[in-house]
């Protein structure tokens, strides 16, 4: 019998480079990192993480986790790039360090809820799964 994977919460993966939560995330070979404005988005996390560091014997203290949960569908609040605000139903863009913004190349959902330009987050429907948009022959 397989193990199945199911689609319809969070998967979690590695955790390559640091990352904030509610930022867009992107998925590499070593694990998820921090999407920029070109990169493919992959999904969004809602909590930081960093890398599994080594410890020393007798080290009790906990750092951030090493593995997170990233969500590929449904709705979180993730930070905007600048100041701008979000009227309920625009389209919300990746921008540079996870963040993202009302322009850009990779839309990546959906604004569910307006947000004033002083809100740090915007409460977007993410618009997964993403691919790449086709070359030319």
């Amino acid at each position: 019998m397989s193990n199945p994977t199911f689609g319809t919460g969070p998967i979690t993966h590695k955790v390559a480079a640091a990352v904030e939560k509610f930022r867009v995330v992107k998925l590499g070979a070593t694990g998820i990192a921090h999407c920029g404005a070109a990169d493919l988005p992959y999904g969004a996390v809602s909590a930081s993480g960093a890398p599994a560091a080594a410890r020393a014997d007798n080290d009790l203290s906990h750092g951030l986790p090493s593995i997170l949960a990233v969500h590929t569908v449904g709705a979180l609040p993730l930070t905007k790039a600048s100041g701008v605000a979000f009227a309920t139903g625009e389209p919300v863009y990746a921008a540079a360090d996870g963040k993202v913004a009302k322009t850009g190349t990779r839309s990546i959902g959906i604004a569910v809820k307006a947000s004033a330009a002083g809100d740090a987050t915007v409460r977007t429907q993410l618009a997964g799964p993403f691919v790449p948009a086709p070359t030319a022959p």
